[in-house]
């Protein structure tokens, strides 16, 4: 049967949504090609903002997205724009399926979702969908539904007839009777709170004529056979599905509930070892009790003994009495029962009834009519509406996109400080690093790395935070930080990476590897030099840490650890550097050289001239090309130790370049070196002695110096006739 014709868009609402399919495709462009300060960016999403704002002057404006098109409510452009073709196809790759926009998007939330809309969607999935990481860059604005096939699939299957066999398998009871398959199927319903919520409604729907005994005897068959299963299975997972199950809990009736209670007693609760109504009931949050209360006060206009007898038995301290019943009275007075007037009233004899505590005492009837008049005054002034439109648009701006982002970190900042517990800190702390990680993933790193801080320096206020504060930290660097981070580097404030290196330092010699796995996948000079400095101020935790890296299976993570010993210096870890002399990798041996010339050290001078014996082929060809071509001046002291132990007529060519080099690069230390060569020669090789005392006689007439002329003059007197001829030639030179 073919599909029904799509009523054609108006052409004023078409033109406007052209309008608007344009301005996106510039603002992406601009977006992806440009720097974040460029005045494209900033141009092209004014622009977008703009077209916003028209598009929602009426209310929010929703765009369903289809293959090639665009639809506003049940019309669609008769014919689409190319423009609008492209903004569909950009939305549908990144699977969503509508787009809503309401009043307030700003130039920043357009920003931060035409970057997710550019990157790859394998890698947008992998970081947990679009979906996912809008809720947590983006903001009320601007709304999208991710287009979920699983959840497509499934309902082509029939997910209501999975639903039946698992009810009708817990009502036939006293097992579970279910397969494999089936109990697949059903912790997946368990894990999804929406399939969840539908299986629990079900369950109260077909168990309504019943009974309360028929209904808490198939949730018991449920929770005891999934327990059964998931312990057997998937152990893991058994603690997510007991914490759900204490969600599902929150929703029965005070009849249900001391059902469930009562049979906590019974055999039928046991799962092996496992009370499965007692592990439930000590999972069940504050919220969810507050949750159960309220809904029963709801229900039944008022606190029953049994609402009472239940709310004893599962929160039987006092203290936590009170402290649960205020937040059930927000949920009650949020309620159409919370707006009648006998409300304050009604909820005393809650109290009363639940606690046998009123604080009635404490509330005067003065107090009391003071806040029935601020309710009261409050309506009317919603009712005025004469304020200006400049007063409103501030109003408004404080609860805009950017706002809502910065009040919710500055609450996760507030929740550690003010945390004592270090239990429910280290919980407090996990939720920050997870959104932290969550930030990293759509780009906002400095507030990514800000809350970091924050968790470092919380922690350094009680002795119990620090080691929570360690163990979440350390797992925020192992997590999607450093894939992204290096490119960040490239053009983040100064302020920013010195936050990012004070992070660093505070996760410890667990974040090296990752830090130098990045430095060796880098290429921009800015972006590599702060990593260095960051690995750098490691020190000796570093360089133990590098040290580990030699043997890396990737050849660029071993040439990055002999850079970074060589950045290190000290002598500690050249050993671990032999190996890599003769390594496969030519850019590794070449590094690896490198860092033992610039060492300065005799113990990595002595480490080459063993290699330079010890290797043979294109290695050894390597090492030679490297010594003789070294200019700088942190190889003198290798040249020095060259030209002193050497073996000169096995390595003619790099004691020459040795000398040559102390010529150029001088110091008393220089001199010394090469004032010793002077004298050293081989009689039955005249010739090339004779060559060699050359270069070193020139070498020093080349440093200068009053300590080389010395020299010279010294051994043009009472050196052998060979240093004598070489001396006077050299002295001649410099009359």
């Amino acid at each position: 049967m073919p599909d029904a014709p799509v009523p054609a868009l108006d052409a004023a609402l078409t033109a406007k949504l052209a309008d608007f399919a344009r301005g996106c495709k510039a603002a992406a462009r601009a977006v992806s090609l440009y720097p974040g300060g460029h005045p494209a960016i900033a141009s092209t999403l004014g622009r977008l903002t703009q077209l916003t704002a028209s598009l929602t002057e009426g209310g929010p404006f929703t765009l369903q997205v289809r293959p090639g098109t665009l639809h506003v409510g049940d019309a669609a452009p008769a014919k689409p724009d190319p423009a609008i073709v492209e903004l569909s196809e950009l939305l549908r790759r990144q699977l969503i399926g509508r787009l809503t926009l309401t009043t307030g998007a700003d130039a920043e939330s357009w920003r931060t979702l035409l970057m997710l809309l550019a990157r790859p969607p394998e890698e947008v999935r992998a970081d947990g969908g679009i979906a996912h990481l809008w809720a947590t860059a983006g903001g009320p604005s601007i709304e999208l539904q991710q287009i979920d096939y699983a959840e497509v699939l499934r309902d082509k299957r029939g997910d209501a007839a999975t639903l039946d066999r698992i009810i009708a398998a817990a009502l036939a009871g006293p097992q579970l009777e279910l397969d494999d398959s089936a109990m697949r199927t059903l912790l997946e319903i368990v894990g999804d709170p929406a399939r969840f919520d539908e299986l629990i409604t079900k369950l109260e729907t077909e168990t309504g004529d019943r009974g309360v005994e028929v209904r808490m005897a198939a949730f018991l068959n449920l929770l005891r056979g999934l327990t059964e299963y998931v312990g057997r299975a998937a152990p893991e997972k058994l603690e997510g599905v007991l914490r759900q199950m204490s969600q599902a809990a929150g929703r029965l009736t005070a009849d249900g509930m001391l059902e469930l209670l009562d049979r906590s007693r019974k055999p039928e609760a046991m799962a092996g070892s496992i009370n499965v109504v007692n592990a439930v009931v000590d999972r069940m949050t504050d919220a969810t009790v507050a949750h159960f209360v309220s809904s029963s006060v709801i229900q039944e206009r008022g606190a029953s003994e049994r609402l009472a007898q239940a709310f004893q038995t599962l929160v039987p301290n006092n203290d936590r009495q009170r402290q649960l019943l205020a937040l059930a009275e927000q949920d009650v007075a949020a309620s159409p029962l919370g707006q009648e007037a006998m409300f304050a009233d009604l909820w005393t004899r809650v109290e009363t009834m639940l606690t046998s505590y009123s604080d009635a005492s404490f509330v005067t009837d003065a107090y009391a009519r003071e806040l029935s008049n601020a309710r009261t005054r409050a309506t009317e002034v919603e009712a005025t509406n004469d304020d200006p439109p400049e007063r409103i648009g501030a109003w408004v701006s404080t609860v805009n996109d950017s706002a809502l982002r910065s009040l919710d970190q500055q609450v996760l900042v507030d929740l550690l400080a003010l945390e004592m517990d270090p239990s429910r800190w280290r919980d407090i702390a996990d939720t920050v690093v997870g959104h932290a990680e969550d930030l990293v993933r759509v780009g906002y790193f400095d507030t990514a790395w800000y809350l970091a801080e924050q968790v470092a320096t919380q922690s350094a206020e009680q002795d119990g935070r620090r080691p929570h504060a360690a163990a979440a930290l350390e797992r925020f660097g192992r997590g999607p930080m450093m894939k992204h981070v290096a490119k960040h580097l490239r053009s983040v404030h100064d302020e920013g990476y010195e936050r990012f290196g004070r992070v660093c330092h505070a996760i410890g010699p667990a974040i090296i590897p990752p830090l130098a796995e990045g430095l060796s996948a880098e290429q921009d000079a800015r972006s590599r030099r702060r990593l260095r400095d960051i690995l750098v101020g490691f020190g000796a935790a570093g360089r133990e840490s590098v040290q580990q890296l030699m043997n890396a299976p990737n050849w660029e993570v071993r040439r990055t650890a002999a850079y970074l010993l060589r950045e290190f210096g000290g002598t500690e870890g050249l050993r671990e550097l032999q190996p890599l002399l003769s390594d496969s990798e030519p850019l590794v041996q070449h590094e690896a050289i490198q860092a033992l010339i610039l060492n300065g050290s005799d113990a990595a001078s002595q480490i080459l001239v063993q290699a330079l014996t010890a290797t043979t082929g294109r290695p050894r060809q390597t090492l030679i090309k490297e010594l003789t071509t070294t200019r700088d001046e942190r190889a003198a002291p290798l040249f020095c130790y060259l030209v002193r132990h050497l073996d000169r007529r096995a390595f003619p060519a790099i004691h020459l370049a040795a000398v040559e080099a102390l010529g150029t690069f001088g110091g008393p230390d220089a001199v010394e070196a090469l004032k010793d060569a002077l004298q050293k020669g081989d009689w039955w090789a005249p010739l090339k002695t004779r060559r060699v005392r050359a270069a070193v006689a020139q070498a020093l007439r080349r440093i200068g110096t009053a300590a080389a002329i010395e020299a010279l003059r010294d051994a043009s007197e009472h050196g052998a006739f060979g240093v004598r001829s070489a001396a006077k030639a050299e002295l001649t030179r410099l009359t």
